[in-house]
C-alpha cells in the first residue's frame, strides 16, 4: 500500500526520509501549518503546528473510532520527523514515544430544520401566512 505525503498545497507520493523532513521543516504556523502522511483518508499520521511553536500530532487506523491525538501539543521538530519516518517504514516503534489519547468519535446531528421534512413545514408554514394575510 503506497503513501502520499501532503501539505495544503503539495503532495509526495512515497516520499523518502529527505523529502518528509523538508516538509515537516516547512510548516510555518502561516500558510503552511499541516501535513499528513496517510495510505488513505482513513489510515494516516498527521503533523499541525509549525517549526517554532511544535507541533500536535493524530493518527487514525482505519475507522473514525480508531482515531488518536497526542497529548503533548509543542513536540519538536527532530521528534516528530523520526515518528514520520518510522510511519513510512511500517516501524511500529514510533507509537510508544507519544503519550496518545483517544479522540471520540461523535456523529454530527442534523437540526430538524436542515430536514427536508423541516423545509416542507417551513413552506407550508409561509404559505398559510400569506394566504392568512392576503385573505380569504
Amino acid at each position: 500500500m503506497s503513501l502520499t505525503l501532503t501539505t495544503h498545497d503539495t503532495g509526495f507520493d512515497d516520499p523518502d526520509a529527505a523529502t518528509i523532513a523538508k516538509v515537516l521543516a516547512s510548516l510555518d504556523g502561516g500558510r503552511h501549518v499541516l501535513a499528513t502522511l496517510g495510505h488513505s483518508e482513513l489510515t494516516y499520521l498527521q503533523a499541525s503546528g509549525s517549526v517554532q511553536t511544535g507541533f500536535a500530532l493524530e493518527y487514525q487506523e482505519g475507522s473514525l473510532d480508531r482515531h488518536y491525538k497526542s497529548r503533548a501539543a509543542a513536540l519538536p521538530l527532530d521528534e516528530v520527523t523520526d515518528i514520520f519516518q518510522k510511519y513510512a517504514r511500517r516501524d511500529e516503534s514510533w507509537r510508544p514515544s507519544v503519550e496518545w489519547e483517544h479522540v471520540p468519535f461523535v456523529p454530527p446531528t442534523i437540526p430538524w430544520f436542515s430536514t427536508w421534512v423541516g423545509y416542507l413545514l417551513i413552506l407550508a408554514t409561509v404559505i398559510v401566512l400569506i394566504w392568512l394575510w392576503r385573505g380569504p
